[in-house]
């Protein structure tokens, strides 16, 4: 269980497996004590807060690439990669406050859920569901209906702001 919940390499895992070498009482209550501070991390969400921080790298580098398209004239695919980091990251946001969300669900409902559930102010909900029709927009091909100017703003605002909350 250690292993597959902190990883092979973590210090929880490692130890533990010395102990597990060892019959000797002190060893195994060593081992046991070893087990509670694991479990202890995971009812703090301490987990989820380093899962959070990787999460958040990644999609930043994912925005970083999509800058990089819109600055190359790719706006339709920077917009649709924005929309992925939004659609994500709200999901990401759902799973934090611990709230069932149904498994096919609009992205525009969750952003709904999210609100109504006092997750975010009615200010926030209202510029996530502008950014989202930006980016539904460009994933159903309508391209015509935004520009250059609104990805940039989009993608910034998601860094600064979205994968902040």
């Amino acid at each position: 269980m250690l292993k597959k919940v902190f990883g092979a390499e973590s210090v929880y895992f490692e130890r533990f497996s010395k102990t597990l070498r060892y019959t000797d009482e002190s060893q195994l209550t060593w081992g046991l004590e070893l087990m509670k501070g694991a479990k202890e991390e995971i009812e703090k969400g301490l987990l989820y807060k380093i899962e959070r921080l990787i999460t958040v790298d990644f999609f930043d580098s994912v925005i970083e690439q999509a800058e990089y398209l819109l600055k190359n004239a790719f706006k339709d695919v920077a917009a649709v990669l924005g929309r992925v980091v939004i659609e994500n990251t709200l999901k990401d946001i759902a799973k934090r406050e611990t709230f069932a969300v149904p498994e096919k669900i609009k992205l525009s409902e969750l952003n709904q859920l999210l609100w109504k559930k006092s997750v975010y102010a009615k200010n926030v909900w209202r510029t996530i569901q502008a950014q989202i029709d930006l980016g539904n927009d460009a994933a159903h091909g309508r391209f015509d209906k935004y520009d250059e100017k609104s990805v940039g703003t989009m993608l910034t605002w998601i860094r600064e702001t979205l994968l902040n909350l």
